[in-house]
């Protein structure tokens, strides 16, 4: 009878580093397709950019008071649905 190392099948040392492997890329493949399929609540939206815009002009001077109001009120009601 030949005997051969534990490292040599699938149920050895190789075998376990194997299915490590697999369960490895299992977890990967299912972190990416979460990812990919749920909205990400750290990008934020298009009114949110623009208000942000809005906000670093204003920071800036490149606007006045006035200006600042309005426009936000007009973002603000373009967000929430609001004809204008």
């Amino acid at each position: 009878m030949v005997m051969t190392p534990g490292w040599m099948g699938w149920g050895g040392i190789l075998g376990m580093l194997l299915w490590l492997l697999l369960l490895v890329l299992v977890v990967v493949a299912a972190i990416a397709l979460a990812r990919a399929l749920l909205p990400s609540s750290g990008e934020p939206s298009r009114g949110d950019q623009s208000l942000e815009t809005l906000r670093e002009r204003f920071a800036r001077g490149e606007i006045d008071d006035e200006e600042y109001a309005r426009r936000r009120a007009t973002l603000e009601n373009r967000h929430q649905g609001v004809k204008t």
